[in-house]
């Protein structure tokens, strides 16, 4: 177990109120760090710390926060499939002895953290790493509550639920035991673009973000992003997009590739003549604005920069939409555990907020058709955006905070 502190109030709080756990990606880091920082307006910062996996995105959300976290080893469950191969059977087998040993570890580690921490209340956002704190809480008689981000609960979440005080959910119907509509805790950035995207000067704002990011005035601009971990897949398909439209003179691309592809994004860039060699933009007048990045860390100014996304529909980025009111083109990632990227995108397409398509048989035509079908209905994109504005509670964090607090082991 490691641990990073930062920013702490000593003497200020002498019994630990929250530990706050889950990860594996920002769809569950991000709302918990918003949690915590609520928590700990409420309570003061030291009373709460966050709990997640070394191997995930928690240190990458987290430590700039200053909020105290620690981190346990973990990966999640492998999976197989009842055509496997030997070699695959053999790969289930070491996965599954690499996962038992990392939970047997980390078991152990929670045990300490929450022995000594004693907190008054222990949540979870889902992932892997929530697991073990949550059953090592459960053990010593701390109530546990439940927060799911995603239209559907994870295995961990299902699981765990059933031990579980309450529930708080973004969306109805999850199937959850002592289920709470709460709505999802986003950042207050993203929200405060959401406000500028639809105040009377949402255009002065808009210009500001773009001159931040590197785009030019005057242009349509479509954010692009596969999640926090990227998507190989939707990256190939807004590269093909981007150079399609290589000499559209109205239209510009923000493209976030996700770390992990940022070297082969950029060489099938300079392939396609998007990128010249060193540059992150090309911008001649006479052709296409794309800028590529790997991580965006100030996505509240992509959201407000942006006229239309597409991406994936993992669990924060669905919710960050909404309270952004930014219109979207959802991809959903094929064979997402429970299916869940599907259900969060259908939240938003049944409702008209989004429009939703399949990666299957999806080319860079047919994505070109659903944007540009898009880009020529004005009427229709200013519906979208108001129908994901009363989508999003903006009190979502508030209200998560408060189920927490209600169900909390009196001091």
């Amino acid at each position: 177990m490691s641990n990073r502190a930062g920013g702490r109030h000593a003497g200020s709080c002498r019994k630990c109120f929250a530990l706050i756990a889950g990860g594996g990606t920002a769809g569950h880091a991000k709302p918990a760090l918003e949690l915590a920082r609520e928590l700990a307006r409420r309570h003061t910062p030291d009373c709460v710390a966050l709990v997640g996996g070394r191997r995930g995105l928690e240190k990458k959300v987290w430590e700039p926060s200053g909020m105290e976290a620690f981190y346990l080893p973990g990966r999640g469950m492998p999976r197989i499939s009842r055509t496997a191969s030997w070699t695959g059977i053999w790969g289930y087998i070491s996965g599954m002895v690499a996962f038992s040993a990392d939970l047997a570890m980390a078991m152990a580690g929670s045990a300490v953290l929450v022995a000594r921490k004693r907190p008054a209340v222990l949540v979870v956002f889902g992932g892997y790493s929530a697991v073990a704190p949550a059953l090592a809480a459960v053990a010593m008689r701390i109530p546990l509550v439940v927060a799911n981000v995603d239209a559907v609960a994870g295995r961990s979440n299902r699981m765990l639920a059933r031990l579980a005080k309450a529930s708080g959910v973004a969306w109805p119907g999850t199937g959850l035991p002592r289920e709470v509509v709460t709505g999802a805790p986003v950042s207050r950035s993203v929200i405060e673009a959401g406000r500028s995207r639809r105040s009377a000067g949402a255009s002065v704002e808009s210009d500001a973000a773009r001159r931040e990011l590197g785009i030019p005035a005057g242009r349509f601009v479509v954010l692009a992003v596969g999640g926090s971990l990227g998507a190989r897949r939707l990256n190939e398909l807004v590269l093909d997009l981007a150079s399609a439209w290589s000499s559209r003179t109205d239209v510009a691309i923000y493209h976030v590739v996700g770390d992990r592809y940022l070297a082969w994004a950029q060489d099938r860039a300079m392939e396609l003549g998007l990128l010249g060699s060193g540059d992150h933009h090309t911008d001649e007048g006479t052709g296409i604005v794309y800028v590529q990045v790997g991580y965006e860390s100030r996505m509240d100014r992509a959201y407000l920069a942006a006229d239309l996304a597409i991406c994936r529909s993992g669990a924060i980025t669905v919710s960050e939409l909404a309270a952004a009111a930014l219109p979207a083109v959802l991809v959903p990632l094929p064979g997402a555990p429970s299916a869940h990227q599907e259900a969060n995108a259908r939240v938003l397409a049944s409702r008209d907020a989004a429009v939703m398509v399949s990666e299957d048989g999806l080319s860079a035509e047919k994505l070109r058709d659903a944007v540009e079908s898009l880009i020529g209905d004005g009427t229709r994109m200013v519906g979208m955006a108001a129908k994901l504005s009363n989508l999003f509670p903006e009190n979502a964090t508030l209200s998560l905070a408060d189920l927490v607090e209600r169900h909390a082991k009196a001091s």
